[in-house]
C-alpha cells in the first residue's frame, strides 16, 4: 500500500510540474533573438531600411515596407500577452488610412506565401477601430473557424459581430468576424476611434491577450473580451506580425504554455 501511495504521489507531482510550465519572454528587450524579418520583394533577412528592429528597448516594426516579423519556433496551447502601442509614423500609400498591422496565430506555409509578405494563418486584426476582429490570412482552405455571432450593419454593408451564446457561423476564406462592439460607422481612416473602442490612443500602451487552447482562440483587449473562434483545424504554428504601413511598438510579449 505504501508503494502504491508513493507511486500515486509521484505521478501527481509530475503532473503538477508539467502543468506549471514557466512563462516565455518572446522579446528580451535587447535584440530580435528568436525572430526573423521578411520584406516584400527582398526576402528573409534582407532589410536594408530597418523595417524590423529594436529601438529604446522596444521591438519596432516601422511599417515602411510590407512584410512580416516571425518567430523561429512554432507554438500551440498558450496564452500570449502583448504590450503594444501605435507609433506616430505612417507610410504611403496608407498615410491616410487607419493604422494597420496584424497578429497572425498558428502561421504556417512558406515565408511570403501570401502577397509576397505573409504566411497563412488565423489573424487577430490590429487596426484602428478594428483591433480584435478575427479573419483568415492567406488562401489555405484548412483555415476555417466558427463563432457565435449576429449580423448587423457594418460600414454601409452587413457584417457578423461576435456575440456569446448567439448561433454559430462558420467562417471560411475571405470571412471576417467583427469584435462585439465595433462601430457600424467604421471607416478606414487614420485615427478612427469610437466611444466603445477599448484601444488607447497613439503612443499609449495596450494589453492584447490571445488564448490559444486546443481548437479555440479568445481575444481580449485592455480587459475587454473582443472575439472568439473555435473549431480550428490548424492549432499549431508560428507567431507573426505584419508590417503594413504603420509603425508598431512592442514593449513586452509573454507566452504562457497551457499544456
Amino acid at each position: 500500500m505504501r508503494h502504491v501511495t508513493a507511486v500515486l504521489l509521484a505521478c501527481f507531482l509530475i503532473t503538477l510540474g508539467a502543468s506549471a510550465a514557466e512563462p516565455i519572454a518572446l522579446f528580451n528587450g535587447k535584440d530580435m533573438s528568436g525572430w526573423y524579418g521578411y520584406v516584400k520583394g527582398k526576402g528573409k533577412g534582407v532589410d536594408p531600411k530597418g523595417v524590423f528592429g529594436v529601438k529604446d528597448g522596444m521591438l519596432r516594426i516601422s511599417g515602411e515596407e510590407w512584410g512580416a516579423l516571425t518567430t523561429e519556433k512554432e507554438f500551440s496551447n498558450y496564452k500570449l500577452t502583448l504590450t503594444y502601442a501605435w507609433g506616430g509614423k505612417v507610410w504611403p500609400p496608407r498615410e491616410k488610412t487607419a493604422r494597420d498591422s496584424g497578429l497572425v496565430l498558428h502561421a504556417t506555409g512558406t515565408d511570403g506565401v501570401y502577397a509576397d509578405s505573409w504566411m497563412n494563418g488565423l489573424q487577430c486584426n490590429m487596426i484602428e477601430g478594428g483591433t480584435g476582429d478575427i479573419s483568415i490570412l492567406g488562401k489555405d482552405p484548412a483555415y476555417t473557424f466558427s463563432s457565435p455571432c449576429v449580423e448587423r450593419p457594418a460600414s454601409g454593408k452587413a457584417g457578423w459581430y461576435y456575440k456569446p451564446n448567439a448561433p454559430e457561423k462558420v467562417f471560411t476564406l475571405g470571412g471576417r468576424l467583427l469584435w462585439s462592439a465595433k462601430s457600424p460607422e467604421w471607416t478606414n481612416t487614420l485615427g478612427f476611434r469610437s466611444e466603445a473602442d477599448p484601444e488607447y490612443p497613439v503612443g499609449k500602451f495596450n494589453s492584447l491577450v490571445s488564448v490559444c487552447k486546443g481548437d479555440s482562440v479568445t481575444i481580449t483587449l485592455n480587459g475587454t473580451p473582443m472575439s472568439a473562434a473555435s473549431g480550428l483545424k490548424k492549432t499549431r504554428g508560428k507567431i507573426q506580425f505584419q508590417s503594413e504601413g504603420a509603425e508598431l511598438l512592442i514593449k513586452a510579449m509573454v507566452l504562457e504554455p497551457l499544456d
